[in-house]
């Protein structure tokens, strides 16, 4: 009797194989938890028709917009994990607001599937600043004389200072404003001293950048240092995107969806548009990005404890 039922199930098995090769066989919906035209818009689009041409199926991007991302990224967490409904997430989506709020996901409610874009926070001030390094903006905040604007508590503009606060042991005054382009234009300003946010903003708005919170420099500020070089704390701070799949989605699907991920993002078509777009390129297939995901997830639920954010 246990000899038949083993039969039977390595006969099922047999027969659900081939559907699963053949993935997609229809459209994909690729869900982005902002509206049309914002910073994670412009990055999912940027790989979205390259993944298009090698998984051979259209993947049509849904905007589901809305409190820092999370309406979205719940009516994704309760799609069917089929691979025909996946999301790309910024990371204050997947790790940072569920340690903030109350939301219906977390993170075993995902399946990463790569990471596109990497880039590191820098730490700038304005092009009018008497200050002209790191070294002599934080002996400044020594004496209690340094302000940093940025969005909402919780956000990256907010635990830039916090960490530099902490690294090197000063009080940095934070002032929240609506968003990351009005606390550039304070920072442009001249109305607080600092801002610590994606080098993508610091170059836009033409602010002057200090160093970069990462262990590489960035390709897109190649002249300014890093906080390593600098002999700073070693501060690690990114705002990175990435594709997810729900949890459940079968392997076969996702290591699909990580190799056209792996070929999209080595196109020199995707590389030029990324750069032009002032994006820095990283790529993290489904094991590795699942691994630094789940770190990021558990470093922000510790970090937002010792700070009092959390939730």
């Amino acid at each position: 009797m246990k000899r038949r039922v083993f039969g039977v199930a390595v006969l099922a098995a047999a027969l659900a194989w081939p559907a699963l090769a053949e993935y997609p066989e229809k459209d994909v919906q690729l869900i982005v938890p902002y509206g049309a035209g914002g910073g994670t818009d412009t990055a999912a689009r940027l790989v979205q028709p390259h993944l298009e041409k090698i998984l051979g199926t259209n993947l049509i991007v849904v905007n589901m917009p809305g409190a820092g991302g999370t309406i979205g990224a719940t009516k994704f967490a309760q799609s069917k994990p089929d691979g025909y409904t996946l999301a790309f997430l910024p990371a204050g989506t997947a790790v940072m607001q569920p340690n903030l709020r109350k939301v219906e996901y977390n993170e075993n409610s995902f399946d990463p599937v790569c990471m596109t874009i990497d880039d590191p926070v820098g730490v700038s001030v304005g092009p009018d600043s008497p200050y002209n390094s790191l070294d002599e903006l934080i002996e400044a905040a020594r004496k209690g004389e340094v302000s940093a604007s940025g969005a909402a508590p919780g956000s990256f503009s907010h635990i830039g200072p916090v960490l530099l606060g902490r690294g090197y042991d000063v009080q940095i005054k934070y002032v929240p404003h609506e968003g990351g382009a009005k606390a550039a234009r304070s920072a442009l300003g001249g109305q607080v001293d600092m801002l610590a946010d994606n080098v993508g903003l610091i170059k836009k708005f033409g602010l002057k950048p200090l160093a970069v919170l990462s262990g590489e420099r960035a390709k897109t500020l190649p002249d300014v240092p890093t906080i390593d070089e600098l002999g700073g704390p070693p501060i690690r701070l990114s705002i990175w995107y990435g594709l997810f799949a729900p949890a459940g989605t079968p392997q076969p699907v996702l290591d699909r969806l990580s190799a056209a991920c792996k070929e999209a993002t080595s196109l020199d078509a995707y590389m030029e548009s990324v750069q032009a777009a002032a994006y820095t390129p990283r790529y993290l297939d489904s094991a590795e990005f699942k691994a630094f995901f789940q770190e990021q997830y558990r470093g922000n639920a510790t970090l937002f404890q010792e700070i009092g954010l959390k939730k």
